[in-house]
């Protein structure tokens, strides 16, 4: 995967978040500053996988560990983060962790096919350090092929089904959290969404929850294949205005080692 014509992010989403950051985006950043306050892991370290250039976080919260070590392979993005961070806590007046980057790419399928090799190794290079996904997961799956209409239970060996409970079982033995796109597109959630910790739905269920009927042939509504993502553990879900008439569905989890 090349950074520059990543379809996860690339120049075009540094150039949106330019322009929506402040606005259409500010709603969706002050609910994950919210959530995130909510979590408190006991590790000192933290793994920050895929935060692009940080737009959707409150940095200051990675005040309450000593290093944090960010996982991203976009240039302009470790570029805008860093400048971001630094930035961030000098308006505060704090003295900001430290700070590397991890350049590697551990994420994409290798062949066609995702395997959890990279990233497991990576975890194991990292054993003190608890590990925030940030947006990334459910942008995964436009790296990979397309799933059969209909996957096998378990999922075959390749899908990216199954690296989602592969890397649950990776991650075992540090706290964890993954805020990531569950549904997205033109059609506007009807509900309010909460940050209270509700049960898994299956995306079935989450449409006939939050989405109203519509006649319109233009509508579209994406499922991000992330349902699969720890299903016993409680959610939270926050919408997310990524463009005028785009609107993304996000999930957040998180779990704190004892």
């Amino acid at each position: 995967m090349t950074a520059g014509l990543d379809p996860t992010g690339g120049l075009r989403y540094h150039l949106r978040a330019r322009r929506y950051r402040t606005t259409l985006w500010a709603p969706f950043a002050r609910a994950v500053s919210r959530w995130l306050a909510t979590w408190n892991p006991p590790e000192r370290e933290l793994l920050l996988v895929g935060p692009s250039g940080g737009y959707c976080l409150d940095l200051v919260w990675l005040s309450r560990f000593e290093r944090v070590t960010v996982l991203e392979i976009d240039p302009l993005a470790r570029w805008i983060f860093a400048r971001r961070v630094k930035r961030a806590f000098e308006a505060a007046k704090l003295a900001p962790p430290s700070l590397a980057f991890d350049r590697r790419d551990h994420l994409s399928p290798r062949a066609g096919r995702f395997v959890i090799e990279p990233l497991r190794a990576l975890l194991e290079e990292h054993t003190q350090s608890s590990v925030l996904f940030c947006n990334i997961l459910g942008q995964l799956p436009l790296l990979g092929p397309d799933p059969p209409e209909q996957l096998p239970d378990p999922p075959p060996e390749g899908s990216y089904e199954r690296w989602l409970a592969q890397l649950v079982e990776a991650l075992e033995g540090h706290s964890w959290a993954s805020f990531h796109d569950r549904l997205s597109g033109t059609i506007r959630p009807r509900a309010e969404l909460s940050l209270d910790l509700s049960p898994w739905r299956s995306s079935e269920a989450l449409v006939a929850d939050l989405y109203a009927e519509t006649t319109d042939e233009t509508a579209v509504l994406e499922d991000h294949r992330t349902s699969a993502l720890a299903p016993k553990v409680p959610r939270a879900q926050m919408l997310w205005q990524l463009d005028r008439g785009v609107f993304h569905l996000i999930e957040a989890l998180s779990i704190t080692r004892d």
